[in-house]
């Protein structure tokens, strides 16, 4: 197929289309960090689970279809404004702001559906671009419609919005294999994707420097116990678990692996931004110690993200034991919240990490 070319890498345009998202994620981040209670976690999960939604919408649809041109490039240039006005309402989604929110979504879900449109008479893909541009059809009205609810019945709509998000996958199953994603060109945008995240964890380390007027070694310590974590995200990610190798999708199995590996960034994204917002709150100028439990819920999802994507991996041998093994590692910095301070969660979620890194390593070897 011609549009599945070797070398073919990220372009400029959707690098600067991921510029939009840096904001967005980090209003949420900044969002929960303020809130840190279950309340907050529970508007963050889904703002989060529906924003990545939006930008798998666009990748998907560029690795496939995109070839650099001026009317795609106009496509993407609306997208992008949607974008922004989704990071506006991102900060107070379930609040005050809900309606910007509610509006960008459906601009975007709308802008898909003309991008899907736009490429329907490419050979083999009209199924697939005529099911996409459905699925975002509903999807915009749906969000056009919220904006008349409010409270409770406008959440609950943004509910089936985001199960007919999870479902899109299989819904477009026996297409995927016909048309497939490009091999290299979406593994990479998904580990670029995964760097805006953990620039959340290095941007929760400058937060907990820039609280009060002077230095203190409780913001140092936090400082760099997260810029650590976020180090040892990326080897995890980029060195032993390999999530940027490549996806070929050449038959069902291939296209259901695709589906198990993408699935499993949502434990590691989510986590890595759960965490970020739990360091920025104890480092705040209340220094809350109630705040431990939020990070070792993000370290530990970020934990077994990392591991649910090297299950997912073609050339993974693990065994059963192997993974559960690396899976009670991750949840030890949730047990350490129980007992003790943030900065001593960061350094058990460090320790877990390097025992992770180690196991995976020995077992490489």
């Amino acid at each position: 197929m011609p549009h599945l070319r070797p070398g073919r890498k990220a372009t400029w345009f959707e690098l600067f289309f991921d510029l939009a998202f840096v904001t967005a994620v980090a209003q949420l981040t900044a969002a929960l960090s303020h809130h840190f209670d279950a309340v907050g976690l529970a508007q963050f999960v889904p703002g989060l689970l529906l924003l990545w939604w939006t930008w798998l919408g666009h990748t998907f649809h560029a690795t496939r279809f995109d070839e650099d041109r001026w009317d795609q490039h106009l496509l993407g240039m609306l997208q992008i404004a949607a974008v922004i006005v989704i990071a506006y309402g991102a900060g107070a989604a379930f609040g005050t702001r809900g309606w910007a929110f509610a509006a960008g979504m459906a601009a975007l879900k709308l802008l898909l559906m003309a991008a899907y449109l736009q490429e329907r008479r490419r050979p083999g893909a009209e199924s697939l671009a005529r099911t996409y541009a459905g699925i975002y059809a509903v999807q915009a009205l749906a969000w056009a419609a919220s904006l008349a609810l409010d409270g409770v019945s406008r959440w609950a709509l943004w509910g089936v919005v985001l199960v007919l998000d999870v479902a899109s996958p299989f819904v477009v199953a026996r297409h995927t294999h016909a048309y497939p994603p490009h091999p290299e060109h979406l593994p990479e945008r998904f580990g670029l994707f995964t760097i805006i995240v953990m620039g959340e964890g290095v941007a929760s380390a400058v937060h907990a420097l820039l609280h009060g007027e002077q230095l203190e070694p409780h913001s140092v310590a936090l400082a760099v116990l997260g810029l650590g974590l976020a180090f040892l995200y990326w080897v995890g990610y980029f060195e032993r678990v390999r999530g940027h190798d490549e996806r070929h999708v050449g038959d069902a199995i291939a296209a259901r692996r695709l589906r198990h590996w993408a699935y499993a960034h949502i434990p590691l994204l989510a986590g890595v931004c759960i965490g970020a917002a739990g360091l920025v709150a104890a480092a705040g100028p209340t220094q809350a110690t109630d705040a431990a439990w939020l990070t070792g819920v993000g370290i530990a999802l970020a934990m077994l993200g990392l591991t649910a994507i090297g299950a997912a991996q073609t050339h993974s041998t693990r065994s059963p034991t192997a993974q559960a093994r690396h899976a009670a590692i991750a949840l030890s910095p949730v047990l350490a919240a129980l007992f003790v301070p943030t900065v001593w969660v960061l350094a058990a979620g460090a320790a877990a990490a390097c025992v992770q890194l180690w196991l995976a390593a020995s077992r490489g070897r």
